[in-house]
């Protein structure tokens, strides 16, 4: 400030005259000079103090500027680490989803997995883990520690089942009855006997539906072999080598009993009615086989008497003779010398009367014939309306619905099995009757043939009641 001022005024002392102001000027000069002086001191001194200060400025910029960029040195490698960091968060969150995946879905199928026999020991402790993880879905980690204990149980099954892991529980016999017994695991097989020895066998590999295993009793080792074996942990036991499929198999199978009790009320019926026609059957093979029929060695001889004119003779052989074919001979030698016309009506007569006798109940399996296979046709709808019954309750159940369907299918079965027999049976005894029939018609054409062999020898004698005559001349004998 003082140095703009000075320099102001020296144009003014420059201006001023100089004898008359010359000691006023000299003096103002020295004055100006003395404080341009001064002023330059202390701009000299100024300009240091401000040199040093921008020295120092500089030396304070310059180590700012290498602080700032060893911070940004370090906020690179800070952003680095973050996107390192974020990579391998994202990396380890894939991980623990993937495993939290595998060991979700490994504890929710592990029961699935197991034989159905395990679901004793398993289900609940499975069950509740589930549960627990359901519950703890908002916390992965505890969702995680829940899950590894299911895994820790399917470990410890793996180790009990590949040493053999014998437990008591039920299974279903031939799966129709639930008994209570020790299973034996081993490996992917299941041994079972039950608790009083009356029953072992090998459990299938499916579902019964009621959440105990299917046991399929085996016959084809020896007995008490498989019950030994799970009690002891010693024996030699069989192994399903289909997996399942072969017991399944062999579990399908129905003894007789079980099919019959199946067929139901028309089921029983049909069988009845074939029964009875069994029976009748039998009866009439022993009724045909034993309708006594003379030989034609007797008919010829009892012939040849009446031939002979030897009447009394005849009498005597044909009253030895038994039954209805017996009688007829009888009629036959007793109205042989009568008129043509009367002889025949009496032979037919008696042969009428034989017919029905041999044909009789014969009506009665053609009916059963013709009836079996509608009753079984009705005890398959019947069957079939009570298993839409029962899928109209629970339409998921599909093999209720086929195991509904095979069971109404059965009437059929049985009625075309009473039906089949009985209709060839049926024709066998007709034939069997028709035959013995013929046999006795021939009898009847034989004595009738024989009075033509008296007309031709023209020795015909009209019986005592006949011989005053008759004037119809289609009944008298020709003379010749």
């Amino acid at each position: 400030m003082k140095l703009n001022r000075l320099i102001a005024l020296l144009p003014l002392a420059l201006a001023l005259p100089a004898p008359a102001q010359s000691g006023a000027a000299e003096q103002q000069l020295e004055a100006a000079r003395k404080e341009l002086k001064e002023t330059t001191s202390e701009y000299a001194a100024m300009r240091g103090a401000l040199y040093r200060e921008i020295n120092a400025l500089d030396d304070e910029a310059l180590q700012l500027s290498k602080e700032l960029r060893e911070l940004e040195r370090e906020e690179t490698l800070r952003i680095q680490k973050e996107r390192t960091t974020k990579q391998n968060t994202q990396i380890l969150q894939a991980n623990f989803d993937f495993a939290g995946g595998v060991l979700r879905n490994y504890g929710e199928n592990l029961v699935n997995r197991m034989h159905v026999a395990e679901n004793q020991l398993y289900e609940a402790e499975l069950t509740d883990l589930a549960e627990q993880a359901l519950a703890a879905k908002e916390d992965p980690l505890k969702e995680m520690e829940v899950r590894l204990k299911a895994l820790e149980i399917g470990l410890e099954r793996l180790d009990a089942v590949a040493a053999g892991r014998r437990f008591d529980g039920k299974a279903m016999r031939n799966g129709t009855e639930a008994r209570e017994g020790t299973l034996l695991v081993l490996g992917p097989a299941v041994f079972f006997h039950d608790s009083d020895g009356s029953f072992e066998g090998v459990a299938t590999f499916g579902e019964s539906g009621t959440g105990l295993p299917t046991v399929v009793g085996v016959e084809s080792i020896e007995d008490g072999a498989i019950t030994k074996a799970v009690s002891t942990g010693d024996g030699a036991i069989p192994f399903d080598p289909t997996l399942g499929k072969a017991l399944k198999v062999e579990a399908a199978k129905e003894s007789l009993g079980d099919v019959v009790a199946k067929g139901g009320i028309v089921g029983h019926a049909i069988l009845a009615l074939g029964a009875v026609a069994i029976g009748l059957t039998l009866f009439k093979l022993w009724e045909i086989s034993k309708f006594p029929v003379p030989s034609r060695r007797k008919i010829n001889e009892i012939i040849d008497d009446l031939v002979n004119d030897d009447h009394e003779s005849a009498k005597r052989r044909a009253a030895g003779l038994q039954g209805m074919a017996g009688d007829l001979v009888k009629t036959g030698v007793d109205r042989f010398y009568e008129k043509r016309r009367v002889l025949e009506e009496a032979l037919y007569e008696k042969l009428v009367a034989i017919k029905p006798r041999l044909e009789r109940f014969l009506p009665f399996l053609g009916l059963v014939a013709a009836a079996a296979p509608l009753m079984g046709l009705l005890g398959t709808v019947l069957g079939i309306i009570k298993t839409f019954k029962a899928m109209a309750l629970d339409s998921g159940n599909k093999q209720a619905f086929t195991v509904g369907i095979s069971e109404a299918l059965i009437t059929t079965a049985e009625g075309l099995v009473v039906a089949i027999p009985v209709l060839v049976l049926h024709g066998l005894m007709k034939s069997l009757a028709k035959g013995k029939f013929s046999e006795i018609e021939s009898i009847g054409i034989s004595l009738i043939n024989g009075t033509t062999e008296l007309e031709r020898g023209g020795r015909r004698p009209a019986p005592p009641e006949e011989e005053g005559g008759d004037d119809d001349g289609e009944l008298v004998p020709n003379p010749a």
